[in-house]
């Protein structure tokens, strides 16, 4: 650590008894980067419940066709076509119809409090929206994303009906009137999967959509604001020690995020101990040291193999910012859970590699 992690803050605590074992500046809030995901991913799974799913539906008012965003970020073009399949047999072929979009489940602004107008260009994030198909992408496979997903949602399902025999006059923005009707509908894989794709490839896009709907469920505010306040509550509401924390956004994109390594490490010692029974899909959707996600190409060298395997962790990168917090087995095959967090990093690559092996060396320990 004195190598290059001098000024950073590491505790290591073992769960079984909350025994802290190694602390260095642990109590010292920190930008936390994409480990803020671990709140995030705590919040959804307490409040909206590890088997929730998040529809998108259809709903059919005369002619109109209005297709209602309920958050999920994991829709794509392929759910559009079944929908679009569901409202066709409700109307037969060759019916002139107008499409509208309706995204308002979210509110407040599209993109987070201090994110980089170039995040949406270069493909980190999306506008976040309640209504998005393929992740915003410009097209399937393409890293940048659209200014408006909601419309581009709207346009790709109109595409859809068209290809089922409608004939769409127009696609615009608006809600479905009192008459409308329900005529379709698909729905998102279950919560606990899309917390899980959130820690093992540090998915922003699913983070921020579930943080706003934490913010709606929990508060009656479906927005970025909404969602770093509901998580914050929902958090102290499990027992966990919130003191020193700050939130912005869902996802950790935004600089003005501050977390104590101390209170990831206390998440996560939580979420492995099953106390609450909520958290318990943490450990399981956590990055694989050498093996997946986020840690697929890390701990490769000779200093870190002995956390092969052995390491789960969620990682943590941003300009200046390095951080790793999760767990890992010891030689007696005790779980041990680390958080690390360095958010004056002089260089990244030597914070990353310094990180890996403290938590290699984590793997080694043990009497025997």
């Amino acid at each position: 650590m004195r190598r290059s992690l001098d000024a950073a803050s590491v505790i290591v605590m073992d769960p079984s008894d909350g025994t802290v074992l190694f602390d260095a500046r642990g109590s010292r809030p920190r930008i936390p980067a994409s480990t803020a995901k671990l709140a995030t991913a705590a919040a959804a799974l307490d409040v909206l419940g590890a088997e929730a799913v998040l529809p998108t539906i259809a709903y059919r008012d005369d002619t109109t066709v209005v297709l209602v965003g309920g958050g999920d970020p994991t829709l794509r073009r392929a759910d559009l076509t079944r929908l679009a399949e569901q409202v066709a047999q409700d109307f037969g072929t060759q019916t002139a119809v107008t499409v509208r979009y309706d995204a308002s489940a979210f509110t407040g602004p599209a993109l987070g409090p201090g994110w980089s107008a170039g995040f949406v260009r270069a493909g980190v994030a999306a506008p976040v929206s309640a209504l998005v198909v393929d992740g915003g992408r410009v097209r399937p496979g393409a890293a940048a994303r659209v200014s408006d997903p909601a419309r581009q949602a709207g346009q790709v399902f109109a595409a859809a009906l068209e290809a089922e025999g409608l004939k769409v006059r127009r696609v615009q923005p608006g809600r479905p009137g009192a008459a409308a009707r329900e005529v379709g509908r698909v729905d998102s894989p279950p919560v606990g999967t899309i917390v899980q794709r959130i820690l093992t490839d540090s998915e922003n896009d699913y983070a921020e959509a579930l943080a706003h709907l934490v913010g709606g469920r929990l508060l009656g505010e479906p927005s970025f604001a909404g969602g770093a306040r509901a998580t914050r509550e929902a958090l102290a509401g499990l027992g966990i020690d919130v003191s020193g924390v700050t939130l912005a956004d869902g996802s950790g994109l935004s600089r003005e995020n501050r977390m104590p390594a101390r209170f990831l490490a206390e998440l996560l010692s939580s979420s492995v101990t099953g106390t609450p029974a909520e958290l318990a899909a943490i450990p399981a959707g956590l990055a694989v040291a050498g093996l997946t996600g986020t840690l697929e190409d890390r701990f490769a060298t000779a200093a870190t193999s002995d956390g092969r395997g052995f390491v789960h962790a969620k990682t943590g990168t941003l300009t200046g910012v390095s951080a790793l917090a999760g767990t890992v087995l010891d030689r007696e095959g005790r779980t041990l859970v680390f958080a690390m967090v360095d958010d004056r990093a002089r260089s990244l690559i030597r914070a990353r590699e310094t990180m890996d092996s403290v938590a290699s060396v984590l793997a080694t320990c043990g009497c025997r």
